[in-house]
């Protein structure tokens, strides 16, 4: 009987596995239209015989006979069809974001536990919660840093492979974008963000919106500290290219405080020879060292090239290895400085000053007393007869010392000499006020563009005794470091107790007098001006070179209290620190300089190049070219360096970088490729996530607040395994329609045979 049935109603071509069907229709009609189609079918069948003449039963018969074909013919028309019930499922997805970028690799954690390894400790202890998630719901494994991207997964794993977290910046907005445009009209149940929340680009407004609207919610996994952490950093250092062996040479070093400075602990930073491993110095920082910049000192003994490296040991945790040390090349030469000092009149400054660089063995001085008698001989390492009358002359002289020397003792070429061997050679000029002269005869000279003083240099005296102090820019330039042993010797020039220690005669300068570039070095030790102490010496840059204005001339009378030690200290510091950008330029054709030589990406970095060889000037070109190297790919960007003057002697160029890394100057021009100008710009993201390693919990917990999400512990995924279900039903039932079947042939073959054969039965034409 079922294989009749199956045959009548091609009841094969359904599928095997149906289990329940049910009668239905393709094209239904509603319970009035069938009302109205019965009526109107029954009352044309009657019709359709009411007129005729035969057997009225008969006819009546063959009425429903047509009445029972037209019906059967408009429920063809409806389609009648076997149902087969049947759902669409889509299964919901369940997102998950690992943090793979470099702030992973902090160790913040108890035992150094870096944040990566709690990310793959904590995926290993969940693993039976994802692969119940997996039953359940569609997953997707994604890595970020600065986009989202796969992660490989091994075939039956659940969890996936992790590579190293190397990524430079966390660009969280952009990944989560990018996971929601991969799911794109797809139902996502939850993104499940495994991250330390340390990012420049939290997610917008936009897309959290649009996780609101679909209602996607963000569970977030907090990794790292929760505690605020510090780390110190070795940032910018400041040292000479060039420096004399046997000087003091300072190394400036700017110290990078990241995170809680209480959570940095102690730490020691260090300058030390690269190649020997010799400490030239060291420094110690405590948690509460307010201090962002510090100066090492080395005095080195063997000349030629050394690499030099600054470090920082920590002595507690330290967050950040990478960062806790620098390496820079100096150049070390062997020669003494050549000083010459200038004075008209043998008063005791001139007496300690002379015997001081006289004695000296890493000077070479030349001392030109003015009011000496003709057959008195000129003292000195290299005594000279006359004052210099020529560039060439004036070149050799890394310190110009003037004393108590009146302008007029020079022409006015040599003054102009003088101040071009400070602007263009980088000499260093050192001023020491007088009663008579310094400063005030050269008002109106060439030489008073290079004193500290703008307006009237009839300067006051400070009408009181006075005491000296350093200001922190001479512990930074290391200059004024009076020292007795281990002992601070200001210290005791501080002590009212000494009276030797008084500066009877100085010069009042006012701060207000003083030009905007002028630095102080030293200064009262008392308030006597607007209840700010006043300055006594002061430092300023003037081109290519520097000079320094001393407005006393009686630190001899330190002498009185402890010997020739104080004053040896002040006067050959200071004299050494004029000295030593002179070095830099000194047999060199052409100066390079960067400006600054450690930037950011998109900040402007101005080349400079400056000729100080004459047959190189005499070209007179308009541009030089140069070329900026990538150190890591080796690429090449070209660049020119157009004249600023009309001498044809300074060159620059600006330029913008757009990338991080370090690049390396290079001449092009084949009358300079072969001198060593290379110079090499570091260039750091300004959004280098390591420059602050502290976690951001705070802006994960609002995150999953603003989502409808939550914080889960990375210890605990458990609340994974009960995700609600948010897949998509969608009714996809089989349809297999009857009106082509045999069984409706077989009734309208039926309806139509019966009223036919009736009508010649009751003869009906």
């Amino acid at each position: 009987m079922s294989a009749l049935w199956n045959w009548l109603l091609n009841l094969d071509r359904l599928p095997a596995d149906a289990e329940t069907m049910h009668f239905g229709w393709q094209r239904p009609l509603p319970g009035w239209g069938w009302a109205l189609a019965i009526i109107a079918l029954g009352l044309l069948a009657v019709w359709s015989y009411s007129g005729l003449i035969g057997n009225r039963r008969g006819r009546g018969l063959l009425a429903a006979s047509r009445f029972g074909l037209l019906l059967l013919l408009i429920a063809l028309i409806a389609g009648p069809a076997i149902v087969v019930p049947r759902d669409l499922v889509e299964r919901d997805w369940v997102v998950y974001l690992l943090d793979r970028s470099t702030s992973m690799t902090i160790p913040d954690l108890p035992g150094r536990t870096s944040r990566d390894q709690q990310l793959r400790r904590a995926l290993s202890a969940a693993q039976p919660v994802f692969d119940g998630v997996a039953v359940e719901h569609e997953t997707l494994w994604l890595g970020f840093d600065e986009g989202a991207y796969d992660l490989p997964t091994d075939e039956g794993a659940s969890e996936p492979k992790l590579s190293a977290a190397d990524g430079r910046r966390t660009l969280l907005a952009a990944s989560l974008d990018q996971a929601l445009r991969r799911l794109s009209a797809r139902p996502i149940n939850s993104v499940v963000l495994f991250t330390d929340g340390r990012t420049p680009q939290p997610p917008t407004r936009a897309i959290l919106r649009q996780l609101e609207a679909a209602a996607v919610p963000l569970l977030v996994v907090p990794l790292g500290s929760g505690e605020p952490v510090g780390d110190l950093a070795v940032g910018r250092v400041d040292a000479p290219g060039r420096a004399f062996a046997h000087d003091i040479v300072p190394v400036e070093i700017a110290i990078d405080r990241v995170g809680s400075m209480d959570a940095s602990g102690s730490a020691e930073v260090k300058l030390v020879d690269a190649l020997t491993g010799e400490v030239f110095d060291r420094e110690r920082l405590e948690p509460d060292d307010g201090r962002d910049r510090i100066t090492l000192l080395a005095r080195p003994r063997l000349p030629g090239t050394s690499t030099w490296r600054v470090e920082i040991e920590s002595e507690d945790i330290d967050l950040i290895t990478d960062n806790n040390q620098r390496e820079f090349d100096i150049e070390l030469v062997d020669r003494p400085l050549k000083v010459l000092y200038v004075e008209a009149r043998p008063r005791w400054e001139y007496r300690w000053i002379k015997d001081l660089i006289v004695r000296e063995q890493t000077i070479d001085s030349s001392v030109m007393l003015l009011s000496a008698d003709r057959g008195f001989a000129q003292e000195g390492n290299t005594p000279i007869t006359r004052l210099p009358n020529s560039p060439e002359e004036w070149e050799p002289y890394d310190v110009i010392v003037l004393g108590d020397v009146h302008a007029d003792f020079f022409s006015i070429p040599q003054q102009e000499m003088i101040r071009s061997q400070v602007s263009e050679r980088g000499a260093g000029l050192l001023f020491i006020a007088g009663p008579r002269a310094n400063p005030s005869a050269y008002a109106d000279s060439p030489l008073a563009a290079l004193l500290p003083i703008r307006g009237n240099l009839n300067l006051p005296l400070i009408e009181q005794p006075v005491r000296m102090i350093p200001t922190d820019l001479a512990h930074r330039l290391s200059v004024l470091q009076l020292m007795l042993g281990e002992q601070n010797a200001w210290d005791i020039l501080k002590d009212p107790l000494q009276p030797w220690a008084d500066l009877q005669w100085a010069l009042r300068l006012d701060h207000r007098s003083l030009k905007p570039a002028v630095e102080v070095l030293a200064e009262t030790s008392e308030s006597l001006d607007e209840d700010q102490p006043l300055p006594l010496v002061t430092f300023m840059r003037f081109g290519a070179g520097q000079t320094a204005f001393v407005a006393t001339d009686e630190t001899w009378r330190w002498r009185y209290g402890l010997g020739d030690t104080l004053p040896e200290q002040f006067w050959n510091q200071l004299i050494r620190m004029l000295g030593r950008d002179r070095l830099t330029l000194s047999g060199q054709p052409a100066v390079l300089t960067i400006n600054p030589r450690r930037a950011e990406v998109g900040q402007p970095v101005v080349v400079q190049l400056r000729l100080l060889d004459a047959q190189l000037a005499q070209r007179a070109v308009s541009e030089i070219p140069i070329e900026l190297v990538d150190t890591a790919d080796g690429s090449v960007i070209s660049l020119s360096l157009t004249a600023v003057d009309e001498s044809s002697t300074r060159y620059e160029a600006a330029y913008v970088p757009d990338r991080a890394g370090t690049l390396e100057v290079r001449m092009v021009d084949p009358a300079l490729v072969r001198f060593d100008l290379g110079q090499r710009i570091e260039v750091t993201r300004p959004d280098d996530e390591m420059r602050d390693p502290a976690a951001d919990h705070d802006l994960l917990a609002r995150l999953a607040e603003e989502t409808g999400g939550q914080v889960l512990d990375p210890q605990d995924l458990t609340a994974l395994s009960s995700l609600p279900d948010r897949s998509i039903i969608t009714p996809m039932d089989l349809i297999e329609p009857l009106w082509d079947t045999p069984l409706c042939l077989i009734l309208v073959i039926v309806l139509l045979t019966f009223e036919w054969v009736g009508r010649k039965l009751i003869r009906l034409n």
